[in-house]
Order: C-alpha cells, then sequence, then structure tokens
C-alpha cells in the first residue's frame, strides 16, 4: 500500500473551508491514487466560518456582500465518490438561502448578517467534516498553531498546548492576524491602563462593546470612518435597543434612542471622508455595469501586461483601462450623469486625473472640501437613483465590477514588486467606493447625526490630548472630551507589523520575504512561500490576506472559493 500523504490546513475560516474541499476536488479529477490525510487546525468554535463570519456574533454585523452577489457567485460543493468514500454535495448560497428563507422579495439588495453567512460557512464544514472523519481521513484540532517548523522532508506543526504534528505539507489559510500597536495605540493603551479608562483597540468582535460600562451619559470617540465604524455605530445605537424609522416619502430614517444607548458618539479619521453606499438595488446597479466590450479593454490590458511582466514598473495598464471603461460608462448614463461637455477623450483624462489624485476638483466630482453629512445625503442620493451621478461615484462603482474580474481571473499576476505595490495601491483607493457600506448604513449614519448623536464636528484629524478623564479632541476653537476610545481602523496586511508568534518564527527562520515593507509576503501562483533566500521548494503554502502583494483578491468572500484554493491543490497533489 501507498504511502499517506499528510497535509495540513492552519485556519479554517472560509479559505481553509474552501483549501479543503479543493484538495478532494482536485484528488478526484486528477485521479490521485495515493491516500490524502489532512490535519485541519482551527482556534475558533465555528470551523468553516472562523471568527470574522462566527455564527454567534451580534445580528447588527452586516455583511458588506449583498446577497444578489452571494447568490449569483458562491457557487456550491459538488459530490464526490472515491475509494470508496462519498462526500455530499453542499448546496450553492442561494439554493441555502431558499431552503431556509424561502425566495427573497423586494426591490432593494439586502446585506445579511455576517452570524447568517457564518451559519451558511459552518454548516458547509461540517457536512464535509462528518463525512470525511467517517471515513479517516481527516483530524480536526480546535487549538492555535504559533509555529511551523520547516525541514527538507517536510513540516512539523506546533500548537500553543505543546502539541507536535508532522505532516508531508502545510497551507495557512490564516485571515486577520494581530499586529503590533502604533505608536497612538501604544501611547493611549498605556494612558488607559493609568487612569482605569476604556480603550477597545481591537474593532472586532463589535459585541464587545455592547455592556454595561458603556450608559447614556457615556461620551465615546471612534478612531475611523468607515465599514468598521459603521458596524461600531450599529452596535451602539440598535444594539443598545435604538431604533431606526424610515421617513414617509424620504430616503432617509429617523433615529430613536433607547433610554439605554450612549447618547455622544464622536468620529474622526484622517481625511475625514465619509463611506459612500452601494447603489440601493439591481436595477441601478446595473447603470455601471461594463459592456463585454468594455470589459475586453480590461482583460487585453491585463494579458498585455502579463505577456510583457518585465517591461511593466507600474499600474498605468490597469488605471488607463479602468479611466477608458469609466468614462465610456459615465457617457452612457445620459441624463443620469452631472451635465458635461466633454469628449469621451476628455472623460477618460480626467477620469485618470482623478484615479491618481482623489482630491482632485472639478464640477462632475463630489469635492473632498463638501461637508461630510451633505456629502452622505449626496452619495445617498446617487445610490437611490435620486440626484445626478458624480463621476467619482461612476469610478467607484465600476472599479467593484472590475474587482470581480481581477479577483476571479487574474489575482495572480506575475509582476515585479515594484508594479505589485502601484497595483494594490491603487486597489486599496478604490475601496472607499468599491466596499462601500448598503444604503441601509448610510441612512443610519445621517440619521444619526441629524438626531444630534454622531458628532461630526472633529471628523478631519483633530488634535488628541491625552486627559485624566479620558481624550480631548480639538478642531479649531471647538473641542470634546470623551471617557471611551474605540479603534475602527483595521491594519492593513503588513508582514512586518503581524505580531502573532507563527508569522514572527516565519520570519524569524527567514523562511518568508515581504513584496514590500507595506505589503505581505512572495508566494508562487499555488501559494507556495518564497523563502527570503528565493527558495521555492518549501513544503509551506498561503493562501489569503497576508499574500497581499503576490495575489491582489484577499478581502472578498467569494474569492475564497476561487482560483488560489483550486491552484494550491492542484500542485499540492501533482507533488505526491
Amino acid at each position: 500500500m501507498s504511502k499517506t500523504f499528510k497535509i495540513g490546513i492552519v485556519g479554517v475560516g472560509p479559505r481553509g473551508l474552501a483549501a479543503l474541499e479543493s484538495l478532494y476536488v482536485a484528488k478526484k479529477h486528477l485521479g490521485i491514487q495515493q491516500p490524502v490525510h489532512v490535519l485541519l487546525f482551527e482556534a475558533s468554535p465555528y470551523p468553516g466560518a472562523g471568527q470574522i463570519w462566527s455564527p454567534d456574533q451580534v445580528a447588527t454585523n452586516l455583511s458588506n456582500v449583498h446577497e444578489r452577489n452571494l447568490s449569483n457567485n458562491l457557487a456550491g460543493r459538488e459530490a464526490l465518490s472515491f475509494d470508496e468514500v462519498y462526500l455530499p454535495q453542499f448546496p450553492g448560497y442561494q439554493e441555502w438561502l431558499e431552503l431556509n428563507e424561502g425566495e427573497a422579495s423586494g426591490e432593494q439588495d439586502h446585506f445579511p448578517s455576517r452570524s447568517k453567512i457564518g451559519s451558511y460557512l459552518n454548516e458547509r464544514f461540517e457536512t464535509l467534516r462528518q463525512a470525511l472523519i467517517g471515513a479517516g481521513l481527516v483530524e480536526l484540532y480546535q487549538h492555535e498553531v504559533v509555529q511551523i517548523e520547516t525541514e527538507a522532508s517536510g513540516c512539523t506543526i506546533v500548537t500553543k498546548a505543546g502539541d507536535y504534528y508532522k505532516v508531508d505539507e502545510v497551507v495557512l489559510t490564516i485571515g486577520h492576524q494581530p499586529t503590533y500597536d502604533s505608536d497612538q495605540l501604544s501611547e493611549w493603551d498605556a494612558h488607559a491602563k493609568k487612569h482605569s479608562l476604556k480603550l477597545y483597540k481591537d474593532p472586532y468582535p463589535v459585541g464587545a462593546l455592547e455592556t454595561d460600562a458603556i450608559t447614556p451619559e457615556t461620551k465615546i470617540a471612534l478612531r475611523g470612518f468607515g465599514l468598521s465604524m459603521v458596524d461600531q455605530v450599529r452596535a451602539l445605537s440598535i444594539g443598545f435597543g435604538g431604533e431606526f424609522v424610515p421617513v414617509s416619502n424620504s430616503i432617509e430614517f429617523e433615529y430613536k434612542p433607547s433610554t439605554e444607548a450612549p447618547r455622544e458618539l464622536v468620529a474622526f479619521s484622517l481625511n475625514g471622508l465619509p463611506p459612500v453606499p452601494k447603489p440601493f438595488s439591481e436595477e441601478i446597479d446595473a447603470w455601471f455595469k461594463p459592456t463585454p466590450e468594455e470589459n475586453k479593454l480590461l482583460i487585453e490590458a491585463m494579458q498585455t501586461a502579463e505577456a510583457n511582466a518585465s517591461e511593466i514598473k507600474d499600474a498605468s495598464f490597469l488605471i488607463e483601462a479602468i479611466a477608458q471603461i469609466t468614462s465610456s460608462v459615465y457617457q452612457r448614463l445620459q441624463a443620469r450623469a452631472r451635465t458635461t461637455d466633454l469628449s469621451l477623450e476628455q472623460l477618460s483624462a480626467l477620469t485618470l486625473q482623478l484615479i491618481k489624485n482623489p482630491g482632485h476638483e472639478h464640477t462632475l466630482l463630489v469635492s473632498h472640501n463638501t461637508e461630510p453629512l451633505e456629502a452622505m445625503e449626496l452619495y445617498l442620493k446617487m445610490a437611490c437613483g435620486k440626484t445626478k451621478i458624480s463621476l467619482d461615484y461612476c469610478l467607484g462603482q465600476v472599479w467593484r465590477f472590475a474587482l470581480s474580474v481581477l479577483y476571479h481571473d487574474y489575482t495572480y499576476m506575475n509582476l515585479g514588486d515594484d508594479a505589485m505595490v502601484d497595483v494594490v495601491k491603487y486597489i486599496e483607493a478604490s475601496k472607499r467606493y468599491s466596499y462601500g457600506p448598503p444604503v441601509k448604513s448610510v441612512q443610519q449614519l445621517i440619521a444619526l447625526v441629524k438626531a444630534e448623536v454622531l458628532n461630526l464636528d472633529f471628523v478631519k484629524d483633530p488634535e488628541i490630548q491625552l486627559i485624566k478623564e479620558g481624550w480631548r479632541l480639538t478642531k479649531g476653537v471647538q473641542s470634546v472630551d470623551v471617557d471611551v476610545m474605540v479603534n475602527s481602523v483595521i491594519d492593513a496586511p503588513q508582514l512586518k507589523a503581524v505580531s502573532s508568534s507563527l508569522v514572527e518564527h516565519l520570519r524569524e527562520d527567514k523562511r518568508v520575504d515581504a513584496v514590500s515593507y507595506k505589503l505581505g509576503l512572495h508566494t508562487l501562483e499555488d501559494g507556495r512561500i518564497i523563502s527570503q533566500g528565493g527558495n521555492t521548494h518549501q513544503h509551506i503554502a498561503l493562501l489569503g490576506r497576508l499574500a497581499k502583494g503576490s495575489v491582489v483578491g484577499v478581502d472578498d468572500l467569494i474569492e475564497c472559493f476561487g482560483k488560489p484554493a483550486r491552484k494550491w491543490a492542484e500542485g499540492v497533489l501533482k507533488r505526491v
């Protein structure tokens, strides 16, 4: 009998689940006869979902992916039979949703709670786990992994409990990793401990905010003005019994606070720019969808860049295609767009300027100098089709459609480091729009501002002074004292900033090499990690967030089940 090949999967959230599924799909389709045994390591109580999509998190935590997208793109798992083992099929998200809730209704795009998606992912994992455990093909260890020791013939996985597990290959499918505190957070942490103050350093889980320590009199500052802040604000309003009621003959809500909810939340960030909502419905979303001919511009740009990778030094090939597509889409909006006499070429040139300089001023753009409340109201109307569309809003939605193409077909570009850093820079800059929150979330933010609960007077880079009672925020002649500070900023996946012992050991052993000091580590297309010395034959791979820079699609749930997991599975089995 041939030797059993042992594979370790460290981190069994959505990406670890996808890796496990892909492994057995590839085994079947490649006709691999050698037995494969998998050791799974996931510390959270809900494998398949992991911490981010945990089914037991608060219901106020909404996904940033609408159910229409999940239904169209999160496919199910096919049934598999091999070696007298049967692995059952599992439905795609749409079928699962219909089985559990019936058919969806209503015009507005629905954004499910993270816990709901987590239930889907956990159920999907459990059906696979039960079949594999029954066949003796998998072991699940719900322990934290602290070290991977790489050797000539395989790897040793070391857990926090001090247990050692030998495997032939290991893949890290780890998501958000702890990072070293910034100088600001370190200073605030020491200040909070000295004066017994409340500082929430981790944006998640937001359910941690729903405690008796927060009262109606508590003044809370929120460091950040993006998606995490939206989740935290919902927890601090709805989570305390507050309600948002639709205003008749309006697209706005009215906030009705409970007696327990905090009465003042102070948001601030470096640039003070508010999040921008996605379109209200499928019909409005279709206004911004590129045609097949327009998508061809992007595909041809990507193919040309890949064919001439050694000559590509920056992201010009990508942003020039995005500008061309956006100008075409904007012109097609006709009366729905702001009035302009610019030609298609002039629109494309203006869009390129905007991509390179998001603060560029023009009548077709929403100025960065617009007051945050006014900007949110404007973007809300655009999202609902109630006012003329600005070029920047159109660009953001085109980016969103373009990212689905990039993440699906070109997530691994094999370009030089400088070019990849530039590509990632522009993708990240787009996310205020392309990863924008649901319309409902912006309606709620506006309602909180108008109810004088959410204070935006200090939203753009205030001076922050440490005082015995907490923190004092000052802007011009105004100041406000807060006694609780909540961090809403999720750190970027920078290899050098990660503080987990697992990644620290790999850094110390020079088993990993950063694409840039701002990004993650170098990998091959199949996820195998490239060492600092250029070794591409290590028995360790990585899929996901910490590979940003080698790949571009690392923050997308649907992408977890895409090409990277399949490439890894096919690669590791071919090495068997």
